[in-house]
């Protein structure tokens, strides 16, 4: 096969075939509809819990609506004729009651032995990834696919590799666990449990078995037969390890919105996919799909997202190194009952065919990486990952987008291979649970001259995460532990109020000149800063919010350090900051909090940027570099509360490039235009004016 298309930016749907949508399913229409809009790829359900083709296995679920039809082989035939690829997805992790009944081992069950429901009030149960739904049937499955049908891929779907939170007590797991641990299962999810920490890592190579058994038995087949599977960004799976044995791999970036019967719930950040790119892209060398949903998500799926809002959060998985593809529920674009969202995805999508050029083979442009830590967000995240580990990556985050600081996300794996050449600043936001080689990784990057940034408490765990009795990486950062978290409203804090109090002016509190405190929450760490550092925060002392008449500090400053800064001999630099900066920054947005995060990464980082953007700190911005090309992304993420109503234009933009670092470009010009961008030299910079930003642009340097 040639698979040489895996390699350029492609375009994607998936297709989630429901029972019903086998009802007058019009193939041919569906590819053409796919064809208009640009689409060159996508996957659909044809095997699992619902099969739309007809088996010739016993065990198979056609779905009721098939009827005589092979709808495998309509869509095949329809979507070659447009030459788009397509992949037949199966799904091995919904497990149809019927089949409980005949082969009970098949099922996920609880430790009274009773099968886990898939989910609540659908009837249907979920499989155990070490059963013989997948192991037999799923093998049986794959090879009539494979062998009867001319498929570009083979896709698995779904919780096809078991990712389930829930643990299996049936067994055949509890056979596997005692063979390979020597051990019981665990009698719940307890994360202090060290036997729990060993199933979580047993589990987690089941899992990377599982992929290597899928795969190998479509390579049984026809050998170079390209196989992907279904991830979630910064969840449970170990993707440095998926992405090494299947060439193709997808994440879903779906949540968007989630609401519960009782009127609760989350939005995720609108920047939820550029996120996921930017990790993906650091993970895979083949760029990587990120399915996002066309519909609300929870529990509406059958209502279109927004297309002000769909517009950009489709544009920002391109610009940052991804594959866009839209997750369908609902039937083909012709019969879903709300069309108003198809008009963005088919914009995008026409948007990268016009413009391969430009997005096939670059790479990030960015010197700084945020290094992601899925053991911190197991072993510390625990059951509350969001709340104890993303809010405050999040936060770093906004922070640097907002102030149009570009970075890469890189998991804790390239710390140790060599890969870190290419930046100057590590920034380690909430990497509790550290090795030892990693600790050691990071303090040779800076003693080469990188810097580092980290906070809270960062390298005071293990890797399963137990409290070290000092930081791993104290000395470098130049705090010694000084005692257990607090909260900096003291052990009672309703109605208080506490701040940071500047005691000594530093470049990184550039810009806060006309303040002598900043506004602090949350818990943080009381450490000793160690000769040699400069400590230019410390903790004021809580004191009450309300009435305002009594609102005023009656207790001295606590004076712990907040922000530890200290130059290192080969030229590195390192800043730590004692409390939850990030997770506050994440929550509120406030300016003197994104403004001291980002002065931080430009202190450490040592020389000026080779380009600024003016522009506010709603302009979204990737910096992609291509032979001879530089390219820079903008996604414009104004528009009003969330969701997007519209994408309403900014104006009278620039790009700065600094002559120390940059020669002049020969051209300048913006891709959604095709028009010439002048180029103005001043003392100091080449500027280049951007007259307006709608949705997205690339402002390409030539």
């Amino acid at each position: 096969m040639d698979n040489s298309w895996l390699k350029r930016r492609n375009r994607g749907i998936h297709m989630t075939i429901r029972d019903n949508d086998c009802d007058g399913f019009d193939a041919e229409r569906m590819a053409k509809d796919f064809h208009d809009m640009g689409v060159n790829f996508f996957s659909f359900f044809a095997g699992g819990y619902i099969t739309t083709y007809p088996s010739d296995l016993p065990e198979s679920r056609r779905s009721p609506w098939l009827g005589d039809r092979d709808l495998v082989r309509e869509i095949l035939d329809a979507s070659h004729k447009y030459d788009i690829k397509a992949a037949a997805m199966a799904d091995f992790s919904v497990l149809p009651y019927e089949l409980i009944e005949a082969q009970p081992g098949w099922a996920k069950v609880d430790s009274n032995g009773n099968p886990y429901e898939y989910s609540p009030n659908s009837g249907v149960y979920t499989a155990c990834i070490l059963g013989g739904y997948l192991t037999d049937y799923g093998m049986r499955m794959i090879r009539e696919i494979v062998e009867r049908y001319d498929v570009d891929a083979m896709k698995f779907g779904g919780g096809s590799y078991g990712f389930d939170g829930r643990i299996c007590y049936c067994k055949t797991c509890r056979t596997r666990f005692l063979q390979d641990m020597s051990l019981a299962l665990p009698a719940s999810i307890d994360w202090n449990d060290p036997v729990f920490r060993r199933y979580h890592e047993w589990k987690t190579d089941i899992i990377t078995e599982t992929v290597i058994k899928l795969r190998d038995a479509v390579r049984a087949i026809v050998p170079d037969m390209p196989v992907m599977g279904n991830a979630f960004s910064f969840g449970p799976l170990d993707m440095e390890r998926i992405a090494e044995v299947q060439e193709m791999v997808q994440l879903e970036s779906q949540g968007r919105v989630t609401v519960t019967p009782d009127v609760s719930g989350y939005i995720h950040p609108i920047t939820f996919t550029a996120e996921a790119a930017s990790y993906m892209t650091n993970v895979t060398e083949t760029p990587a799909w990120l399915v996002v949903s066309y519909f609300l998500h929870a529990p509406w799926r059958r209502s279109a997202f927004t297309e002000a809002e769909q517009r950009v959060y489709l544009a920002q998985i391109a610009a940052f190194g991804g594959m866009p593809m839209v997750n369908l529920s609902g039937g083909p674009p012709a019969v879903h009952e709300d069309q108003r969202g198809f008009a963005a995805p088919a914009e995008i999508w026409r948007w990268l065919r016009d413009n391969e050029a430009y997005y096939n083979g670059d790479r990030s442009g960015a010197d700084v990486a945020l290094v992601y830590s899925d053991r911190s967000v197991a072993y510390y995240g625990q059951n509350d990952a969001e709340g104890r580990y993303k809010d405050g990556f999040r936060g770093i985050e906004r922070a640097l987008w907002e102030q149009h600081i570009t970075y890469d996300i890189i998991s804790t794996n390239l710390l140790t291979d060599g890969r870190l050449n290419k930046y100057k600043v590590l920034v380690l936001p909430g990497y509790t649970c550290m090795r030892e080689k990693e600790a050691e990784a990071i303090k040779a990057f800076v003693e080469a001259g990188g810097s580092v940034v980290a906070d809270f408490e960062t390298s005071l765990f293990d890797e399963y995460g137990d409290e070290r009795p000092d930081f791993l990486l104290g000395e470098l950062l130049g705090i010694n532990k000084d005692g257990p978290a607090a909260h900096v409203f003291g052990p009672n804090p309703d109605n208080l109020q506490n701040y940071c109090k500047i005691t000594s002016r530093h470049a990184i509190l550039e810009g806060l000149e006309e303040t002598s405190l900043l506004p602090i929450a949350g818990h943080y760490r009381p450490v000793k800063a160690l000769s040699g550092t400069e400590a230019c925060l410390k903790l004021g002392s809580p004191f009450m919010m309300l009435p305002e008449g009594l609102s005023y500090q009656t207790t001295p400053d606590i004076g712990h350090p907040m922000a530890v800064t200290k130059a290192h001999p080969g030229g590195g630099r390192t800043v730590y900051l004692a409390g939850q900066f990030g997770k506050l920054c994440n929550l509120t947005g406030l300016p003197e909090l994104i403004k001291l995060i980002s002065n931080i990464v430009l202190w450490a980082r040592r020389e000026p940027l080779s380009y600024r953007l003016h522009a506010p700190g709603s302009v979204l911005l990737s910096h992609r570099i291509q032979e001879g090309r530089t390219n820079f992304h903008l996604i414009n993420l104004s528009g009003g509360q969330r969701f997007l109503k519209e994408n309403l234009p900014v104006h009278d933009m620039a790009i700065e490039l600094t002559k120390a670092t940059c020669s002049k470009p020969n051209r300048a010009y913006s891709l959604q235009t095709g028009e010439n961008l002048p180029i103005i030299e001043d003392e100091d910079c080449y500027r280049i004016a951007l007259p307006i930003l709608t949705a997205y642009d690339v402002i390409v340097l030539e």
